[in-house]
């Protein structure tokens, strides 16, 4: 039987589009439409922080407004400023 990665809480870890670890309040951005999930269109593109997270959710909270979105709609981005 495969175990399951799980964080310091004790829930699965969340990967981004590319299979990467979202570590909390690091920086992500979507990278995918589904409109089903909170992934509107209108915000592709657009970076945001990762605030929280549930079991299969990632809460990103984008410049004026906070949603529960998939993992695999957003990317990590990496920045030199240590975000």
């Amino acid at each position: 039987m495969p175990t399951t990665e799980v964080d310091a809480t004790n829930l699965p870890v969340l990967r981004d589009a590319d299979g990467t670890p979202i570590p909390f309040q690091g920086r992500v951005q979507q990278v995918a439409v589904d409109e089903a999930h909170e992934a509107q269109p209108f915000r592709l593109h657009t970076q945001g922080h990762a605030i929280g997270r549930g079991v299969h959710l990632l809460y990103v909270r984008f410049s004026n407004e906070t949603v529960a979105i998939r993992p695999d709609l957003v990317r990590v981005v990496h920045t030199t400023d240590g975000d």
